[in-house]
């Protein structure tokens, strides 16, 4: 058993962290190659608290870490893992365990009331390590994706709907559109947070009653946000607010990451617009309070 080391992080030792976040998910289900620039923009927008974040360290190495991000989540404080992460050498030594039996004490006296995190189903070896812990399957998130050049956006301009970009988000409005909540990333707090370019549009009637919107990141493609008025389907609103979203997005295709699975308007229309399924994550919850 190598003799492992627990260390709470400080904002010097980012560097460091990036470096072993890279070598820990080079090997992952979908490999994660993010720039320097890309590790900060994830630390904003997930709300990563350097300090509540924990590595492990063999000497003056480190081999293993969990990401922690602070807000609120259904109203309540919570820690979330932007990332667990133990270097394939280290691996099988119960070091996600570890991690959180360092980290937990701090979250409680801090005033965290859970954790919350997502997997994918795939990973067997981290499913069994967070059931372990005592975590449980709150929901079913899926990540649906498709070339711009093969979306099927031919369907007929909605009458009387405009569709603009806005720069007052009318978040309130938005929240009574959707079938499920977003995950920790898509929060609005969460694109707010993101240094990245983003772009919000609306789709308006005559009226100017916001009908639809879309939150999106034109430069990976990403879709943070996407619903319309359920009064209003069926009308070619949401294919408008896509159309549009392709003209501005510079990446080659379009993301939606972690779909709620229970939404099934939405999964079924994102099939009828030739998005694919490519996986498929678990979002598990932690109670923390003694």
């Amino acid at each position: 058993m190598p003799d492992f080391r627990f260390n709470f992080l400080a904002e010097k030792d980012l560097p460091q962290l990036h470096e072993t976040f890279l070598q820990a998910f080079a090997d992952y289900l979908m490999p994660v190659h993010l720039s320097a620039e890309q590790f900060r923009a994830k630390i904003k927008r997930e709300g990563i608290v350097p300090s509540f974040c924990v590595a492990a360290y063999v000497g003056t190495g480190m081999v293993g870490f969990v990401l922690t991000g602070l807000g609120e989540w259904q109203g309540r404080p919570t820690a979330y893992n932007a990332g667990t992460g133990v270097l394939p050498q280290y691996r099988g030594y119960n070091l996600t365990q570890q991690l959180y039996a360092f980290m937990l004490p701090k979250l409680r006296e801090s005033g965290m009331e859970q954790c919350l995190l997502e997997v994918i189903r795939e990973n067997a070896p981290a499913l069994r390590s967070y059931k372990a812990i005592g975590f449980r399957v709150t929901r079913t998130l899926d990540l649906f994706r498709a070339q711009k050049s093969e979306l099927l956006l031919g369907v007929a301009e909605p009458e009387g709907i405009t569709v603009a970009a806005t720069t007052r988000p009318d978040w309130e409005a938005y929240s009574r559109f959707r079938d499920a909540e977003p995950s920790w990333q898509n929060t609005a707090e969460a694109i707010r947070k993101s240094p990245d370019e983003k772009i919000m549009l609306e789709a308006r009637d005559t009226e100017q009653e916001i009908a639809g919107y879309i939150a999106f990141f034109p430069h990976t493609g990403s879709v943070a946000q996407f619903a319309v008025d359920a009064r209003r389907r069926g009308k070619g609103i949401g294919t408008a607010l896509l159309r549009e979203a392709v003209q501005h997005t510079s990446a080659p295709a379009l993301m939606f990451v972690n779909i709620d699975l229970d939404t099934t308007s939405l999964v079924s229309y994102l099939g009828r617009r030739h998005f694919s399924h490519v996986l498929r994550q678990y979002e598990m919850l932690l109670p923390i309070v003694v």
